[in-house]
């Protein structure tokens, strides 16, 4: 596959494309990313363009007030995640479209040890 990817969420409601180099793939195992099953792709802000005319995001805030976990209302795909620093968003690179992300290096992060609890933890 080439660059830049076309992603979108499994009804298609929100359709993206990132061009980014496919790099530094991280797998997390965190309370909401485990139940969600987001694969990590940081990106810089100004790599995604919107392909979608007008689309709704739903926001879930969790820890902090300036980021968020980004899904479709519509049929719950998890997109990106916001409120990285240095204006970096982290793409859920399972939502890539006719990639296997079997045949992809990822790295795990053991975020339910190393992270800090949430208020619900």
């Amino acid at each position: 596959m080439e660059r830049p990817y076309t992603l979108s969420c499994h009804c298609r409601a929100v359709r993206f494309q990132v061009d980014a180099d496919l790099t530094g793939l991280v797998e997390c195992n965190c309370s909401t990313c485990g139940r969600h099953g987001f694969l990590h792709w940081k990106v810089p802000a100004a790599a995604i363009r919107l392909l979608t005319q007008k689309c709704v995001v739903s926001t879930y805030k969790w820890r902090d007030a300036d980021g968020g976990h980004e899904f479709c209302p519509a049929c719950g795909v998890a997109l990106f995640r916001a409120g990285y620093p240095g204006g970096v968003i982290s793409v859920n690179a399972r939502c890539i479209e006719g990639l296997d992300v079997f045949t992809l290096p990822i790295v795990r992060y053991d975020g339910r040890t190393k992270m800090p609890p949430g208020p619900y933890d």
